[in-house]
């Protein structure tokens, strides 16, 4: 989306929402400025249907949080998958840990994939003779909304504010590698 889209679906809200109509030119710059930086990253028509929604749903003017999450259910609608159900299938991969390949491993769900990290990890769980399923299962269970909230969290963010935050982490672990 780029600056004269964002004026325009500005310019829809203000239509909509006397509490943005009456904001003076300076709060509008800032509001066209802080829109655009953080939903730049949208398809044009898929913000704009995000708004629209949001101004059916709602008599108070969207956030921005509002606008990206209609944004992104539209084009990716969240799974309804219960964690009991992902239990089941990250039951069955303990089940087959001790055999699986990598290529097995990657046909999995990414969250149960999350959970367990990788074959090496899974192949732990299936052959460990001291393993207790209750606990595991409990552990899978808390885990699997932790997954679930950081995926949708992560699905948010605008692609520019993923790189600058990967950037940053970059330069925070060379740091303290150094010291």
């Amino acid at each position: 989306m780029n600056k004269t889209e964002t004026v325009q679906v500005i310019t829809l809200l203000a239509g909509n929402y006397d509490s943005i109509a009456k904001k003076d030119t300076t709060q509008k710059q800032l509001m066209i400025n802080t829109w655009q930086e953080c939903l730049g990253d949208l398809d044009y028509r898929l913000v704009l249907q995000a708004v629209k929604k949001s101004i059916i749903e709602s008599p108070y003017p969207p956030t921005i949080h509002e606008i990206r999450k209609n944004a992104i259910e539209m084009i990716s609608p969240t799974e309804t998958r219960t964690p009991i159900e992902a239990w089941e299938e990250a039951y069955k991969m303990i089940c087959n840990g001790a055999y699986i390949t990598q290529e097995e491993f990657d046909k999995h769900s990414p969250e149960v994939k999350k959970f367990f990290g990788s074959p090496t990890q899974l192949r732990a769980y299936a052959t460990n003779t001291d393993f207790n399923m209750d606990v595991v299962r409990s552990n899978f269970l808390k885990q699997y909304e932790v997954i679930l909230n950081r995926e949708k969290e992560q699905k948010l963010l605008p692609e520019q504010m993923k790189n600058m935050i990967g950037q940053l982490a970059e330069k925070m672990d060379i740091k303290q590698i150094g010291e």
